[in-house]
């Protein structure tokens, strides 16, 4: 595992989730980072935190980003402790990982919305990127918003929510003002990457 080196922003956001780990009544984190500002690093140290403590974690990412690579950089962090869990499992594979989760070989779990529901022992944190992907609400039966599922897993059970984002709704970020979510932004691109150059074209004035 090679070294994660944080910017002060990072590190900012981290401690803020770390410090109140075990705090009662702590409000849902909305992680407002532009693109490329290295929320990926800030959710692998609050992972690394609650291991050490003892805690396990659920990382929820939109279906389309749930790809070899974001397994495998979990991987190389973590080895075999990361499962993965999403709809297009067999139902034997679903029974395996929730069989790892319950005997404890499983301490991380990256999956779709559905993988809010594993059986863990010792949950303490649910992190959730790109929160504002429509995937997560679920259409078919039984219909629910994984949002919502995991605002009341967290509550009831005293876990860190963390809800990532480059482009939060307009709901949400009213949450924030009004203090329901606890806001932590992230406005510098990680290692100082500049933002790429966006030029608009008319495509009218095009031959």
């Amino acid at each position: 595992q090679k070294e994660i080196y944080l910017n002060e922003e990072q590190k900012n956001a981290c401690n803020k989730v770390i410090s109140e780990m075990f705090d009662q009544n702590k409000k849902p984190y909305m992680l407002h980072g532009v693109t490329g500002s290295g929320k990926t690093e800030v959710y692998m140290e609050i992972i690394d935190y609650a291991l050490s403590q003892g805690l396990d974690s659920i990382v929820l990412v939109p279906e389309i980003a749930l790809t070899p690579q974001t397994i495998t950089r979990f991987r190389n962090s973590y080895g075999d402790i990361v499962g993965v869990f999403h709809s297009q499992l067999s139902e034997r594979q679903k029974h395996d990982v929730y069989k790892a989760i319950k005997s404890g070989n499983i301490r991380i779990l990256i999956g779709a919305r559905s993988a809010l529901f594993a059986p863990f022992n010792s949950l303490g944190v649910i992190i959730i990127d790109e929160f504002h992907e429509t995937s997560y609400k679920s259409e078919k039966n039984a219909k629910f918003s994984a949002i919502e599922v995991a605002k009341f897993i967290a509550n009831k059970n005293n876990i860190s929510l963390v809800l990532g984002s480059a482009t939060p709704s307009v709901e949400s970020y009213y949450y924030a003002k009004k203090n329901i979510f606890t806001l932590i932004e992230m406005n510098s691109r990680y290692n100082n990457i500049q933002l790429p150059k966006i030029e608009i074209i008319d495509m009218k004035k095009e031959e």
